[in-house]
């Protein structure tokens, strides 16, 4: 009984398709280089120049050559080494004064935009000074007309939508 059992994994081993690594290259139609490459990226070895052709078939052509631990650790290693390299740039572009703080940005936004909001404001003032010589009524109503219009384009802005001018429709009683 135990020679049987070792005939049929004599005869199990004789099964296995192992080459040597010239003719796994004459097979795949591939040089040593990229046999070489394979096995730096994972491909399974049967030993020193002995290649299982079938387990390597399965790992090429199933989707199952992932990249091997050590690529992949040098490739997390650049990447890092690359993230520090951008960091650093910026962190010397702060220092040359390159980059203004937003802070900076933020005070002077509001600056000028206060300083637009009151010139839009003043239009109307404007308008009827300009206009003066003519019929005081029409003149407020020219005003008053300016300043809605002005008014309602501020407030269309500070609630973030796009003023486009049009009189608002009066609700029907």
């Amino acid at each position: 009984m135990a020679s049987e059992n070792g005939s049929r994994a004599r005869e199990k081993e004789e099964r296995k398709f192992i080459f040597s690594t010239t003719d796994t290259c004459q097979f795949f139609q591939i040089s040593r280089e990229t046999l070489s490459a394979w096995q730096k990226k994972g491909a399974p070895k049967a030993g020193r120049g002995k290649w299982d052709i079938q387990a390597l078939m399965e790992w090429r052509y199933t989707g199952k050559h992932v990249e091997s631990p050590e690529t992949r650790k040098l490739k997390a290693e650049a990447d890092l080494k690359e993230a520090k390299a951008a960091q650093e740039k910026i962190k010397l572009g702060v220092t040359k004064t390159e980059f203004i703080p937003a802070a900076v940005i933020q005070a002077e936004l509001n600056r000028l935009l206060a300083n637009l909001k009151k010139s839009l404001l003043s239009i109307g003032h404007n308008v009827a000074s300009d206009l003066s010589s003519m019929d005081s009524e029409v003149v407020t109503i020219a005003k008053n007309g300016i300043d809605k219009r002005i008014n309602d384009a501020l407030q269309e802005l500070a609630d973030g939508r796009l003023y486009r001018g049009r009189a608002k429709k009066k609700a029907k009683k």
